[in-house]
C-alpha cells in the first residue's frame, strides 16, 4: 500500500493535489551520444514527448499493418460472443464496448515476430537507452485499433499514475513509443497530449475497484486527474494533437497526460505501442490494490524482464 514517504501516492487523500516531479525525465547525461541530438533531447525534457517523422520506411509499415490487420479481422471473427477482455497466456484482446470490434491487443510480441522484432529495433530501442539511460525490456506491448466511425476515445490520464499504483512500477523511468501504422489525424482520433504535464505528478481519487483493469481497457473513470487539475494543466502547456503519416513515431514521457477522442471518420486510426522500462525499475507489489494487473499488462515473468539487444537488421518487416 502507498504511504506518505511515496512521492506517487493515489488514490488515497489529497485528490488532485499537483506536485513536482522528483525524479529526472532525462536519466543520463544529455552530453552523452545518442541518436537524439542535444536540442531533441532539451525538446522531450520540456514537453515530454518528441515526433520522429519518416522513421520507418512505406514498405516496411504496409508489411507490419497487413499483418496487424490480419491478426485484429481474426479475433473479431472468433469472438461472435462480444466478450469485452478476452485474457490468454500470451495476450490480451479488449473489444469497443458491446461490440466485437477490437480496440486494443497486448503483448503481441509474444505471437507475432514483427512486433517482436519491432521492440529490438535499433531505432526505436537505442532512442529509448539513450533517454532511460539503462538497458530496458518491455513493460508491455499493445495494439491500438480505432476503427472508422467505431474507435472510442479515452480519457485524460496519466500512465505512470496506473502503472504505479496497480502495476508496482516503482518510478518514472519508463517511456512510450508509438508508431503509426496509419496517418494519424484530430479527424480520426489523434492522440492528444498535454505538454509539460509530465513535470508534474497529479493524484486521482479512489480507491481502485477489483477487476478495475478489465473496464479500465475500454474506458476510464478511476484514475483520472480531476477538472481543476487538468485546467491547470491545459493552461501551463496547452492541448497538442499528436498528428503525422504512417511511418512516424513519437516517443513519450510515461508521466505526460493524454487522451483521445472517438473516431467518427470514414478513416481507420491503427497504432503500435512498444513501453520501454528500465531494468533498474522492475515492477514490486502495487502500490494500491493487492493483486497486480495481468502478466500481458504488466510483465514481470524472468523469461522476459532481460535486456533487449538492439537488432540492425529486422527480417520479418
Amino acid at each position: 500500500m502507498a504511504t506518505d514517504k511515496d512521492p506517487y501516492h493515489s488514490r488515497l487523500s489529497n485528490v488532485g493535489e499537483i506536485r513536482s516531479r522528483p525524479d529526472p525525465v532525462i536519466w543520463g547525461d544529455d552530453e552523452k551520444p545518442g541518436p537524439f541530438s542535444r536540442q531533441e533531447l532539451e525538446f522531450y525534457k520540456t514537453n515530454g514527448y518528441i515526433k520522429v517523422d519518416g522513421l520507418f520506411a512505406d514498405q516496411e509499415i504496409q508489411m507490419c499493418r497487413e499483418k496487424f490487420t490480419t491478426l485484429r479481422d481474426k479475433f473479431e471473427e472468433d469472438n461472435r460472443s462480444k466478450k469485452e477482455c478476452i485474457v490468454t497466456d500470451n495476450y490480451t484482446s479488449v473489444t469497443e464496448p458491446g461490440s466485437n470490434k477490437v480496440k486494443s491487443i497486448y503483448s503481441p510480441h509474444k505471437i507475432l515476430p514483427a512486433v517482436n522484432q519491432l521492440c529490438q529495433d535499433s531505432r526505436l530501442l537505442r532512442r529509448a537507452q539513450q533517454i532511460l539511460d539503462s538497458d530496458v525490456y518491455m513493460h508491455h506491448t499493445r495494439l491500438n485499433f480505432k476503427q472508422q466511425f467505431k474507435g472510442t476515445g479515452f480519457y485524460w490520464h496519466s500512465d505512470f499514475e496506473t502503472w504505479h499504483v496497480e502495476d508496482g512500477m516503482p518510478r518514472p523511468r519508463s517511456m512510450s513509443c508509438m508508431i503509426l501504422m496509419t496517418r494519424n489525424l484530430a479527424q480520426n482520433g489523434a492522440l492528444m497530449v498535454i505538454p509539460g504535464s509530465h513535470r508534474h505528478y497529479i493524484s486521482c481519487a479512489g480507491p481502485t475497484p477489483d477487476n478495475h483493469w478489465v473496464t479500465s481497457l475500454q474506458y476510464r473513470y478511476t484514475g483520472t486527474p480531476n477538472q481543476e487539475a487538468l485546467s491547470h494543466m491545459v493552461q501551463e502547456g496547452g492541448i497538442h494533437h499528436c498528428t503525422g503519416e504512417a511511418g512516424a513515431a513519437f516517443f513519450f514521457d510515461c508521466n505526460l497526460l493524454h487522451s483521445s477522442l472517438a473516431n467518427i471518420s470514414p478513416w481507420d486510426r491503427m497504432n503500435l505501442f512498444l513501453v520501454y522500462n528500465s531494468l533498474h525499475n522492475q515492477l514490486v507489489a502495487p502500490f494500491g490494490p493487492p493483486k497486480p494487473r495481468p502478466e500481458n499488462l504488466g510483465c514481470r515473468d524472468p523469461a522476459w524482464v532481460q535486456p533487449i539487444t538492439p537488432l540492425e537488421k529486422p527480417t520479418e518487416y
